[in-house]
């Protein structure tokens, strides 16, 4: 987890203002609580107008808290470090992939099936994820099969389960050796809700054996340092607003 801490020295402060001292504190207090928040919030803002495919990640991995009296971390956890602290180029992803892999192959492997997903927002997908899905919905039209709509029986109710499999002409991503739509299905399951979720998807398998060497290589991600930048704003904000706005109460 990477943390920016927001520590600002109360009592030092509040000795300036001795006659008010215990009220300016609890001021205090919550100036830097109200701080935090506006750091994480600012936080997730850099993060949504910079990033597309990993923007739920850094969302749902962002977060605050008090660890002390007046003492806040913004943190990022680990699941999401790797846009903070970024990704260097051909960095093997096959370690990560194989966590908690259950399967074990003849020759003693471990090894799991990937999904990836082409029914996803155009704004989660980078420019080469979005060409592949064009050529999928083209080719879908071609078939007569729909993209989004759910697919239903004679009696009105939704199909369920696999309903297609197609191997389609397409880009071979990567230093793979598959094409991105050879084995793309498509699934329409039923939720706990009753809604009906419709998927799209190709299963790539991952393993520790010589037949997954020189693949799921990283092209490499610059790193973001939204909390470093966050720290500069936050800091900013407090020594020319926040605090200010505090101590002219007690003038």
């Amino acid at each position: 987890m990477a943390g920016l801490k927001i520590n600002i020295n109360i009592d030092a402060l509040t000795a300036q203002i001795k006659d008010f001292a215990m009220e300016a504190g609890e001021d205090l207090k919550k100036g830097v609580a109200n701080l935090a928040a506006i750091t994480h919030a600012k936080t997730a803002e850099l993060a949504a107008s910079e990033l597309k495919t990993t923007a739920k990640t850094l969302k749902d991995n962002l977060g605050f808290e008090e660890i002390s009296e007046g003492v806040w971390v913004v943190s990022i956890d680990q699941d999401a470090l790797f846009i903070e602290e970024g990704i260097e180029p051909n960095t093997d992803m096959k370690p990560g992939l194989l966590k908690g892999a259950t399967k074990t192959s003849k020759d003693g492997n471990k090894y799991r099936p990937i999904p990836f997903e082409h029914s996803k927002a155009p704004s989660q997908m980078t420019p080469a994820s979005q060409h592949i899905v064009n050529i999928l919905k083209q080719n879908l039209k071609k078939e007569n099969i729909p993209f989004k709509k759910i697919e239903k029986n004679q009696d009105g109710s939704p199909r369920v389960g696999k309903l297609h499999s197609l191997n389609i002409d397409s880009p071979i991503p990567g230093k793979g050796n598959t094409p991105a739509l050879k084995g793309v299905s498509i699934y329409q399951t039923l939720t706990k809700t009753g809604n009906v979720r419709r998927d799209i998807l190709t299963f790539r398998t991952v393993s520790s054996g010589p037949r997954s060497a020189g693949k799921f290589l990283h092209p490499g991600m610059k790193a973001k340092h939204f909390l470093e930048r966050a720290e500069e704003w936050a800091l900013k904000t407090w020594e020319e607003q926040i605090m200010p706005e505090i101590l002219n109460k007690y003038k």
